[in-house]
């Protein structure tokens, strides 16, 4: 974006919500103020900007969705993302070649319909199968940081799991450093979305099983 908005003669300004609704709205807000043009934008919740995009519109601002997707779809001129469902489905295919039975632990980012959707298609799939038991779902907002200790207090909680399904690799990243920490990597099967990488180096070391390319 920057590369081709800059070639333009343009200005792009540019912001980081850090997982932050609130402040994804007053930057938003901000920007606004500035009287931007095009709002490029992947949303920390998916419905909680409404309001703010309606003030955006009004003032004639073009709206563009990418990755993730708002609930009013009327409110932006356009949305880019890959199929987040359909790659939950593939990644719960190749799951049941493999097993038939498991004890699974999902990574989930309840406020971001990617996250949703990834979570639904896998599960769909894998709720197919008698044997398949989701024993505790875990929110990690998809993010490393959160996964590593979201997936230690389950260990330490004596949870029996054998399988662990992440909506995104960043989640698996830190799913496989908390594996790592407690000597498990030998028993527990971990999957992602993505194909980041870092999942792909993981799964030639054989610390990961697969992920959904987009």
């Amino acid at each position: 974006i920057a590369a081709r908005v800059e070639a333009e003669g343009d200005r792009m300004v540019l912001r980081d919500p850090a997982l932050n609704t609130d402040r994804q709205i007053e930057q938003i807000d901000e920007m606004l103020d500035m009287g931007i043009d095009v709002l490029v934008l992947t949303p920390v919740h998916w419905k909680s900007l409404n309001s703010i995009l309606r003030k955006a519109k009004k003032q004639g601002v073009i709206i563009i969705v990418v990755d993730t997707n708002v609930e009013d779809e009327e409110l932006v001129d356009c949305t880019i993302t890959s199929d987040n469902y359909h790659a939950g489905v593939i990644v719960g295919e190749y799951f049941l070649k493999q097993q038939k039975k498991a004890r699974l632990i999902v990574m989930s980012h309840e406020t971001a319909k990617s996250g949703q959707d990834r979570v639904q298609g896998f599960l769909d799939t894998v709720n197919t199968c008698d044997g398949i038991e989701i024993v505790k779902t875990i929110e990690c907002e998809g993010q490393l940081e959160i996964a590593m200790p979201g997936l230690q207090e389950a260990i330490d909680e004596g949870i029996s799991f054998d399988s662990v399904f992440c909506l995104n690799d960043l989640a698996a990243v830190g799913v496989v450093a908390a594996l790592d920490e407690n000597h498990m990597l030998d028993k527990v099967d971990v999957y992602g979305v993505d194909a980041s990488p870092d999942s792909k180096a993981m799964i030639k070391e054989g610390m990961m099983q697969a992920s959904a390319a987009q």
